[in-house]
Parts: C-alpha cells; sequence; structure tokens
C-alpha cells in the first residue's frame, strides 16, 4: 500500500471534522523493543499550529502522532519528519 501524502488544507480539512475542540492523540516514539506510545490532547487551534509548523519545518518534535479519525475509521499519522498520510 503506498501512502498518500496530505497538503496542510486536507489536514487541516480532517482536523475540522473532528466534533470537538480538544484533539486526542497519540504520540508514537520508536524504543529498541518496540514503540513507546503517550496520549496527549490540545485544542484545534494549538494542534493546528503544531502541525503547520511541522509540516513548514520538516520537523515533528516528540515524534509521530495518530489521530483517530471516526468518520472515516482511518488514523491521521504525522511523521517526526512533518509528513502528514491517512491509514
Amino acid at each position: 500500500m503506498k501512502m498518500q501524502r496530505l497538503t496542510q488544507e486536507e489536514v487541516f480539512e480532517l482536523i475540522d471534522s473532528l466534533d470537538c475542540e480538544i484533539i486526542e492523540f497519540e504520540r508514537v516514539r520508536p524504543h529498541n523493543k518496540g514503540e513507546i506510545r503517550r496520549k496527549d490532547s490540545m485544542d484545534r487551534a494549538a494542534f493546528k499550529k503544531m502541525v503547520a509548523e511541522a509540516m513548514e519545518e520538516e520537523h515533528q518534535p516528540g515524534g509521530d502522532i495518530e489521530v483517530r479519525i471516526p468518520s472515516s475509521n482511518e488514523i491521521l499519522v504525522g511523521h517526526h519528519d512533518g509528513i502528514y498520510w491517512l491509514e
């Protein structure tokens, strides 16, 4: 399966489709024996700012992120190098 890289506008549309003001997501960091997952959340405006900065700077501080998109039953993945796609 080839991932389809999303534009900032497409990522923002997905974020805006969520029916909440607080975006809940998981931070995912690689580790020797798997990965470390930590739940996190932030308000919609702060989340969109984080995404915009990650895409512009090509760096997602704190590792990868995953956001469940209930309307499509997919996961928005934000890679640590500022690339976003759906799984």
